[in-house]
Parts: structure tokens; sequence; C-alpha cells
């Protein structure tokens, strides 16, 4: 009778332990990590005039926006997204619905993306923290340029069995070079 009550009591001793031992190292995150973050995008999120512009996208439901990249920095280059009027010229249109979102890429992200590939990546905006993989909402910016045939005729490439499209918080786009 006394070895049953043993074991329970010295699992549970083992396991708090474990926990106490772990404690600190398992929830510790830098008081200023948000700023850290931040720290490593542009000051001034919405000035984006040094970007090369790359694609218009544009969506039915969800308006329009520029993709461009910034100048190589450290083998990485800064993607922006920025929303833009529907209009045929290109009037960026930032606002609190409509924010900047922006992403680091490697220098294979950005030759893909410049290459007009299938490309994906999550994206941030100027509030975004992430701490032990949380994203916090922050949406996924998705790329597809190949300009596949309709399956049927008189129907978009949308409506394939496998369609190919761009797409962002929800909303598919098309996406045409800026040249």
């Amino acid at each position: 009778m006394r070895m049953r009550t043993l074991v329970p009591s010295f699992i549970i001793a083992a396991l708090s332990l474990a926990i106490l031992a772990a404690g600190n190292n398992a929830v510790a995150v830098r008081a200023d990590e948000c700023e850290q973050q931040r720290a490593d995008f542009p000051k001034d999120w919405n000035d984006v005039a040094g970007a090369k512009p790359l694609y218009r996208c544009q969506s039915h439901y969800d308006g329009a926006m520029l993709v461009s990249l910034g100048k190589p920095d450290q083998g990485r280059r800064l993607m922006n997204l920025v929303p833009i009027a529907p209009d045929v010229e290109i009037k960026i249109r930032v606002d609190d619905e409509h924010p900047v979102h922006r992403m680091w890429l490697d220098a294979d992200q950005a030759r893909r993306l410049e290459e007009g590939n299938y490309f994906a990546t999550v994206v941030r905006t100027q509030e975004s923290c992430w701490i032990r993989g949380d994203l916090s909402g922050d949406p996924v910016f998705f790329m597809d340029n190949a300009d596949a045939p309709s399956d049927s005729e008189g129907a978009g490439a949308f409506y394939n069995k496998a369609p190919r499209v761009s797409v962002f918080k929800g909303s598919t786009y098309t996406c045409q070079p800026i040249k």
C-alpha cells in the first residue's frame, strides 16, 4: 500500500522540479522585445519612396496594392505591400484601414519575387510583435503569377480545378508587373 502512494508522489515531485528548473527560461521575453523587432524596420514605416515597384495587384473586393522591394541591406531586401488607389496612376492610399505591410526577404526570396515565381511569406504591420510563434493575426501574402489558361470557356482561371491566383488577407488578387 505504501509503494502505491510513493510512486505518484515521486512523479509529481519530479515534474514539479522540472517545471521549476525550466521556469524563467521557458517564459523569459525581453521587456523591450517589441521595440527591438520594430527597430529592424525603417523609422518612418510608411516611407517607401526609395523602393523599386515590381507589381500592381488588383482585387475585385479589396482594392489595389503595390508590391515593391527596397535596396539591398546586409544581404536582404525589404518587401513592401502598399495600398494604392484603384486608379490607373499609382497613388499611395495609406490609412488605418489600409496599412503598409512589410517583411525582410533574403536574396533567394527577393529573386523569386522579382521573377514573379510562386512565392509566399507572412508580412508585418507597424504594430506587429511576434513572440513564441504568435503572429498576432498578421497576414500571409501569396503570389502565383503563372498565366494559367481557363479550364472552361468564359470562366476565369480562378474557377479552374487547380486555380493559380495571388492571395492577401483572404482576397484573391491579379498581379501585373510594372514596366
